[in-house]
């Protein structure tokens, strides 16, 4: 390119300062004077046709003027345009920078925001489990408290139901026999000491000591008693709780020698409490009451 501005500068400097143009009948005809030296040194002077040449040169710099014009302009354009590159990716960087920053700004503070409201949440969910746990664990211990209380009281059901149960099917039972032959006066308590079998019954030996059966367990019992007699007008009364309910005629009085022994014979139901008292007693005369096995007390637990 430089090459190029010489030679433009060059012809203009030749055309201006050498060119001479003659015009004629409309024919332009550039010439050229030359000075020349003979070898004499004397002046001389030729006269040269230059306008083939010079349309020449114009060509030519035509040519280089719009060769070295068209590099400026493609040189200017390459700079410009690698000028506005620049520019332009230096400004796209800054724009995708100052975009990341904020997208990746937006991005935290959503993260934030959705991490707050994840705990939040979970904080709410745990509340929510904790009283539903509560809940469930208070119906829970309402529940077994309630089946504690039915299992109780089908405990006690079952306890009274086989009390029950125990109490119509356990064996109650006592015989006793007068031991000897006694006399007792009138209202008082035969003693039937001599225990032939007793079952069920713990205090037996306050039975042969009194003469009084105590109820221990409650029920109905049957009760029957015999005795032996020679005494005219002899009765016995079998008592409960001190209270007649039934009496036995042993001997009629009778004046015959050939009857005098005889056997009554008394049975009954009663129903009998827990410390409820039995016994016999003669009647309200003397009476002799013969022993070994004539005069027996049973006493039996029937339901």
């Amino acid at each position: 390119m430089i090459r190029g501005y010489a030679i433009v500068l060059f012809t203009l400097f030749l055309i201006e300062n050498v060119c001479a143009i003659y015009c004629g009948h409309d024919n332009c005809v550039t010439a050229r004077d030359i000075p020349l030296l003979s070898k004499l040194n004397a002046p001389l002077k030729a006269e040269l046709d230059i306008s083939s040449l010079t349309s020449q040169l114009k060509d030519v710099i035509r040519i280089e003027v719009k060769t070295a014009m068209n590099d400026v302009v493609e040189n200017t354009l390459d700079q410009t345009a690698h000028t506005a590159v620049d520019r332009l990716q230096t400004s796209n960087a800054i724009a995708i920078s100052i975009f990341r920053q904020k997208i990746e700004a937006e991005l935290e503070e959503k993260l934030e925001k959705d991490y707050e409201f994840l705990m939040k949440k979970q904080d709410l969910s745990d509340t929510k489990m904790h009283d539903s746990l509560t809940i469930m664990g208070n119906k829970l211990d309402g529940e077994i408290e309630q089946l504690k209380g039915k299992q109780h009281f089908t405990e006690s059901k079952l306890s009274v139901v086989e009390s029950e149960v125990n109490r119509t099917t356990e064996i109650v039972a006592i015989t006793s026999c007068v031991l000897d032959t006694h006399t007792f006066n009138g209202r008082e308590i035969i003693n039937f000491s001599d225990v032939k079998l007793s079952n069920g019954i713990e205090n037996v030996k306050k039975f042969k000591s009194s003469g009084t059966f105590i109820c221990e367990k409650q029920g109905i019992y049957l009760v029957g008693v015999y005795i032996m007699s020679y005494t005219k007008e002899a009765h016995f009364e079998i008592m409960k709780n001190g209270i007649i309910v039934s009496r036995v005629k042993v001997r009629p009085d009778l004046g015959s020698t050939e009857d005098n022994y005889h056997t009554g014979t008394g049975i009954i139901a009663v129903q009998l409490n827990a410390n409820d008292t039995l016994n016999i007693q003669a009647g309200y005369r003397k009476m002799e009451v013969y022993g070994g096995g004539y005069s027996c007390l049973t006493v039996i637990k029937v339901k």
